[in-house]
C-alpha cells in the first residue's frame, strides 16, 4: 500500500526511530533468539508430490502498530493459514505477497515484534517477496535478514527468484527494483522462462490493475508484456488492500479475448492483515470484489489450477478453475 496509508503515521515511526531503535532493535534480539525468521535455510517443498501443490498466499501481512500481536487482524490470518495447511497435506506453501510488515517499517520490529509472532509460525514453509514497506529509506537490509533463504532461496540476494513445483514454474518478481524492459531483472526472466514448466504463475507487489483508491501502477508493465508473450497463466499481487480478481488482460488494458497474446490472468490479494479500504469506482476487466481479510488458496496441477479467495471467518468469497494455456 501507499505509504500514506495512515497519515503523519510515517513521520511519527521515523520520530520513533531516531530516538528508540537501537535500544529496541537489541531488546528484540535477545527476545526472539536473533530474530532471523529461521531464515538461513530456504522453504521446504515436498519431494515427488503425487497430490495438487497448495498454495496459500495474500500481502499486506504484519500491521500491528501499538497493539499486541495476539489482536491483530494479522494474527486472524494467521490462524487461517494454518488451517488450510493443516488441511492441506505435506505439498503444501504459503507466499507472501509483499509488504510484510508496517511497525516501523523496513526495520527488524516490524518482523520480530509483528510478523514473526503471526506468520512467523510457519515460516519454513514460507516463500516471501518484498513490498513497498520492505523497502522503507529505500532500504531492505532487515527483510532479507529476516527472511533470509526464504526470499533469497538460489542466494543471489536480488529479490527475485523462481519455484519449481507439481508442473509449474512460479516467478517472483521485485517490483521495488528497475524492471524496465532493459532491466537485468527482465533479462532474467526471458532466460528463465526457456526452461519453465508447462504451466507459469508470477508474483511480485504492486498491482498492474486495481480498482482501489491508487488505481492501476505501471512499474511491471515490461513484465507482464514477457510473461504474455510467453503465454503465463496468472499473476499474483498485493500492495491493494483489498481481494479482486481480473480477466485476462494486456498491459495495457486491453481485453484478453481481442489480442494475439491472449493476456493475463490476474489476482490482487492485499487481505492478510494492513487495514483494508474499499474499492472506488470498478475498473474495466474486473470480475469479482471483496474488501474482507483473507487468503487465497491456489490448488496447482500439471495442467491446471483451482482457486478460493477464503476469510477469515472460513468463508469463500470467490473460487474458479483454469487450464494452463499452451504454450
Amino acid at each position: 500500500m501507499r505509504k500514506n496509508f495512515w497519515p503523519g503515521i510515517t513521520q511519527v515511526m521515523r520520530a520513533v526511530r531516531l530516538g528508540l531503535l537501537a535500544a529496541l532493535v537489541g531488546a528484540a534480539v535477545v527476545a526472539c533468539g536473533g530474530g532471523d525468521g529461521g531464515g538461513s535455510a530456504p522453504p521446504v517443498l515436498q519431494a515427488n508430490p503425487t497430490t495438487p501443490w497448495e498454495l496459500m498466499t495474500a500481502g499486506d501481512i504484519a500491521q500491528c502498530l501499538l497493539r499486541p500481536p495476539s489482536d491483530t487482524n494479522a494474527e486472524k490470518t494467521a490462524q487461517l493459514v494454518e488451517r488450510q495447511l493443516a488441511g492441506a497435506g505435506g505439498n503444501s506453501n504459503v507466499l507472501t505477497l509483499g509488504d510484510n510488515a508496517y511497525f516501523l517499517a523496513g526495520s527488524s520490529l516490524g518482523y520480530t515484534d509483528c510478523y514473526e509472532k503471526t506468520w512467523g509460525r510457519f515460516i519454513n514453509k514460507t516463500f516471501a517477496i518484498p513490498g513497498n514497506h520492505d523497502y522503507e529509506n529505500d532500504d531492505s537490509s532487515d527483510y532479507f535478514k529476516y527472511f533470509g533463504a526464504k526470499a533469497n532461496p538460489d542466494g543471489k540476494g536480488t529479490g527475485y527468484y523462481r519455484i519449481d513445483q507439481s508442473g509449474w514454474t512460479v516467478f517472483t518478481l521485485n517490483s521495488n527494483v528497475d524492471a524496465s524492459a532493459a532491466s537485468a531483472q527482465a533479462q532474467w526472466l526471458k532466460q528463465e522462462l526457456a526452461t519453465a514448466q508447462p504451466c507459469v504463475a508470477a508474483a511480485w507487489h504492486h498491482a498492474r490493475f486495481s480498482s482501489a483508491p491508487d488505481g492501476d501502477n505501471t512499474k511491471m508493465t515490461a513484465m507482464w508484456d514477457i510473461l504474455d508473450q510467453a503465454k503465463a497463466d496468472v499473476v499474483l499481487q498485493g500492495h491493494e488492500h483489498q481481494y479482486e480478481r481480473f480477466a485476462p488482460m494486456t498491459s495495457d488494458g486491453t481485453d484478453g479475448s481481442l489480442s494475439a497474446t491472449g493476456g493475463l490472468r490476474s489476482f490482487v490479494v492485499g487481505t492478510g492483515g494492513a487495514e483494508t479500504y474499499a474499492h472506488a469506482t470498478v475498473r474495466a476487466g474486473s470480475e469479482k470484489q471483496a474488501v474482507a481479510f483473507g487468503v487465497m488458496r491456489l490448488s496447482l496441477s500439471a495442467g491446471n489450477a483451482k482457486w478460493r479467495f477464503i476469510d477469515v471467518d472460513n468463508a469463500v468469497l470467490d473460487e474458479g478453475a483454469f487450464d494452463c494455456r499452451k504454450k
